[in-house]
């Protein structure tokens, strides 16, 4: 029995737990708890940000780059806590959690300025701490109280490297402090709603040393009941994180700064919501669809919310045939589907998951065999476990008073998460479990159910050495080089062939395995000349070097071969690749990519408080799924399918040129700040998931037998990407702060290909061309609002009043614009008195109980017999939407000492 194992390098759970705990009780010893004042009480104009978006700081106003920039004590004004509710109050951003049945905190798609990406674990918006790369998109979870958030919009390959195709996220942490200091907050809300983070700060030994610990703990329960399971919640979360910042000045010249943090989630089952074209009930424990039978006796599972009828390719493509060249099962097909803005949730049916823990998920959850987590580290039950540990080393060298700083920055990231989630998303128990397989050996279920787990582990490594000048002359500049290797495994679980159908691991068709690795090397530069007080040239680019490794699946549809992938003379041919036996996950195939990206930037200098500038950059991605290997551990047919469908196993980066001019500046004596820019780009080489299924050969022709799946990605699409922005802060009196924020984000489709897409709605080739790509909305924007001012019978005592209001365009569903969730608008509601370093205050988030979807993806109603998905050749059968936070109410209190 071949076992697939990574060695997890964490310290438990439990552990953790006890430390942090242990760690809040000795920081909130003897201190009265309270929240940190804003500074709303200065009377002057706005304050200066300061960024580090050219790899040095620079005031904000003054970076001729698209830069959303929110200071920690706005984050703790508007009471935001994580990354999801930052991008819901920030226009240009949408993220989603939500696909292949499940909307969890295992992955976060980020999508900028529309930029979405080709699959929810890939990235065109890279993550950054203190500037320094996190491959895994779900790592900005766990930051929590920083200095400042970086939103770095539009190509920034010259300083921050890879993938940041569409942009970049940086988050700078606060730094340790000359004097001891620190604070502690806490948050009680509904659903029990529970968030205490504690810091404190000081130096050591002097001047020379200096540190900042901190911790949080944070729990709730989710807003909506599970219909399966009476008096469970779906969507909790819990979290338990600690950081550790250590700077040192051993000599004048000579500064070291050392982060380190950890991070553990403990969720419960994940919410989403289910919005079904089919209709499902059960009799006696047998299946009823009545859109093909006519029967609709039985009890009802799932309700039918169809408002239209499709008429899609079977095959997904205009001219595709089956393996005997027979092009009549290709005709276009009816099929029931929901159109237009997605409706309500169908109460009573959704949100349900059958979670009930039994004896036999236990023992499949304690079964390593083909785990890329061990069972003692990864989840126990439904629901999700992650651990993620970052550090990274920062040390910066000044030779005098020269201008120049040589600097060295090190990185390591270390994630994984492992989740078991019931993917039906409707109440199965009523249904009798189909009949056993002649293979089955195990103790099976007594009803049918769909569930799987899901590990992933992402570690990275990082070095970059730069040389920065800048003596206060007309000439200032940097050069670099750096070195990036990601490697990422993936693997599926399939429990429901154990549990359900009484499948051995190692011969059920389910479980597999996959890795990607990838090294980058690059050198860069950037240089800006002042030609005179109002005209500057910068010039940035970075040629860099990815080289991208593919790796054989581990497939056990390859049975008594335990995973041995044979790659055939045919497959070779026809992909590039080398014919012969292959272990699982050994290397395949791998590629050099060398390119070069370029940035230009024009700024003219209007006047000491204006300035404007137009820009010129090139961007391309490559992600750590670039190639396409699974199906290469398929059937025969399977092969022939992929290569039916476009794919490969190597494709091509994408491409963007894009071209930027802005304007900024500060009016009043700096009571309002303005930025605004407007952008438009070309997306070229965009990749796109293809996919289909089909029924695969029987077993003694070394096929499954069973309906199978062959996806990859193509390089098969292009689009226009183009957009205003604007944002506004402004004080007009020393007690009111308003900002207003909106974002024209449009997107038109050139050139697209998706025989998913095709083969529910019939649209292909130029029918695509002219709509909007999804899962990012056309137009968003935001208004915050909040008046404070003295006590007057208290000293040192102030009372506010806040309130935020953000709204995002509706989404569409796929690049067809037939179906989409409708526009959010989200209003928070604080206030809260203080009295000097003591606050209190209360808030309701949400408060009008906006309960419009954030996000949708497809999937295909799954029954025990696979009726549906098989009479409809496999097109989606529901839309799998993720739901909002509810109202919640509740109160905040900090001190700062």
């Amino acid at each position: 029995m071949r076992q697939i194992h990574v060695p997890v390098r964490h310290a438990s759970r439990s552990g953790l737990a006890a430390a942090l705990t242990a760690a809040s009780v000795v920081l909130a010893a003897g201190q009265a708890p309270a929240v940190a004042q804003s500074g709303a009480a200065d009377s002057g104009g706005l304050e200066e940000i300061v960024v580090t978006a050219r790899k040095r700081e620079e005031s904000l106003l003054d970076t001729p780059l698209a830069i959303t920039a929110i200071t920690g004590a706005t984050l703790l004004e508007k009471g935001i806590v994580s990354f999801n509710q930052l991008a819901e109050s920030t226009p240009s951003i949408n993220i989603s959690n939500v696909s292949a049945g499940r909307s969890d905190r295992s992955f976060q798609q980020i999508t900028l300025r529309g930029f979405v990406p080709s699959s929810t674990l890939s990235t065109l918006t890279s993550s950054f701490i203190d500037g320094a790369p996190v491959a895994s998109p779900t790592a900005l979870m766990s930051v929590f109280d920083p200095a400042r958030v970086e939103i770095l919009k539009g190509p920034q390959a010259a300083y921050f490297g890879r993938n940041t195709f569409a942009g970049a996220v940086n988050i700078i942490n606060q730094e340790p402090k000359d004097e001891f200091g620190g604070s502690i907050s806490a948050i009680v809300g509904q659903r029990d709603n529970l968030d205490v983070v504690a810091a404190i700060t000081g130096p050591l030994f002097g001047d020379k040393l200096g540190y900042r610990l901190a911790v949080r703990t944070f729990k709730k329960d989710g807003s909506y009941d599970n219909g399966a399971v009476p008096g469970e919640t779906l969507g909790d979360q819990e979290t338990k994180t600690f950081s550790l910042f250590v700077s040192a000045k051993p000599v004048e010249n000579l500064s070291i700064k050392a982060f380190t943090m950890y991070s553990e989630d403990d969720d419960g089952p994940s919410t989403q919501g289910m919005l079904s074209s089919w209709e499902i009930r059960s009799n006696n424990g047998a299946l009823n669809v009545p859109r093909i039978s006519g029967n609709s006796n039985g009890t009802l599972l799932v309700p039918n919310l169809s408002n239209c009828e499709l008429r899609g390719y079977a095959r997904g493509t205009a001219d595709a045939q089956d393996q005997f060249g027979n092009r009549a099962v290709n005709q276009p097909g009816t099929r029931p589907f929901i159109c237009g803005a997605a409706p309500g949730l169908p109460l009573g049916f959704s949100p349900v998951q059958n979670t009930q823990e039994t004896t036999l998920l236990a023992a499949a959850l304690a079964n390593p065999t083909q785990r890329i987590v061990s069972p003692s580290q990864g989840t126990d039950g439904y629901g999700l476990v992650r651990e993620y540990w970052h550090g990274h080393l920062n040390i910066d060298w000044t030779f005098g008073d020269s201008g120049f700083t040589l600097s060295s920055l090190t990185a390591i990231n270390d994630e994984f998460w492992s989740e078991v989630q019931d993917l039906d998303n409707y109440n199965t128990v009523p249904l009798n479990n189909t009949p056993a397989s002649p293979l089955a050996t195990l103790p099976r279920r007594n009803f049918w159910d769909f569930l799987f787990g899901v590990e992933r582990e992402t570690r990275d490594f990082s070095q970059e050495f730069r040389l920065n000048y800048d003596n206060g002359g007309k000439f200032s500049g940097v050069v670099g080089v750096n070195y990036l290797d990601t490697t990422v495994w993936n693997d599926l679980i399939s429990i429901t062939a154990e549990i359900v159908g009484g499948l051995n691991r190692n011969i059920n068709a389910g479980s597999n395995a996959g890795k990607n690795y990838v090294e980058n090397r690059g050198v860069f530069f950037g240089a800006t000349y002042e030609f005179n007080d109002q005209f500057k040239l910068s010039l940035e680019g970075r040629y860099q070097q990815d080289h991208v490794f593919g790796y054989t699946p581990f497939s056990a549809q390859n049975g008594p071969a335990m995973g041995i992938v044979t790659v055939g003379a045919a497959a070779a041919s026809a992909f590039g690749l080398t014919a012969g036996r292959y272990d699982p996950l050994s290397p395949l195939v791998d590629k050099t990519y060398n390119n070069f990206l370029p940035r230009v930037i024009a700024q003219w200098d209007i006047n000491p408080d204006m300035m404007a500038y137009a820009s010129f950059s090139k961007g391309i991605n490559l992600g750590t799924n670039t190639f396409n290997t699974a199906f290469l551990g398929q059937s025969a047919l399977a092969i022939a399918t992929a290569q039916q469908l476009g794919i490969t196993v190597v494709q091509e980066p994408e491409e963007l040129t894009n071209y930027e001019i802005g304007f900024k500046g500060s009016f009043l004596d700096n009571r309002v700040q303005v930025q605004s820019a407007l952008y438009s780009g070309t997306w070229k080489n965009q990749l796109n998931n293809r996919g289909t299924f089909f029924q695969d050969l029987p077993p003694s022709q070394g096929g499954t037998g069973l309906i199978a799946q062959v996806s990859g990605f193509v390089n098969s699409g292009e689009a226009d990407v183009r957009g205003i922005e604007v944002e506004v802060n402004a004080r007009p009196t020393p007690n009111l702060d308003v900002s207003i924020a909106a974002a024209l984000n449009d997107t038109e489709i050139k050139r697209y290909v998706s025989p998913s897409v095709t083969q529910l709605t019939g649209v292909f080739g130029d029918g695509f061309n002219g709509n909007q790509l999804p899962s990012a909305s056309k137009a968003s924007a935001n208004l915050g609002i909040r008046y404070g001012t003295d006590i007057a019978a208290w000293d040192d005592g102030r009372w506010f009043v806040r309130g935020d209001v953000s709204w995002k365009d509706k989404l569409y569903l796929d690049a067809s614009n037939i179906t989409w969730i409708k526009a959010r608008t989200v209003v928070n509601l604080r206030a809260g008195v203080s009295k000097g370093p003591l606050t209190a205050e209360v808030f309701v988030l949400n408060a009008l109980n906006d309960k419009n979807y954030v996000s949708i993806a497809t999937n295909t109603v799954l029954d025990p017999l696979f009726q549906i998905s098989t009479f409809v050749n496999n097109a989606s059968g529901y839309l799998n939407v993720g739901l909002p936070d509810l109202r919640t109410a509740g109160v905040r209190v900090a001190y700062q000492f």
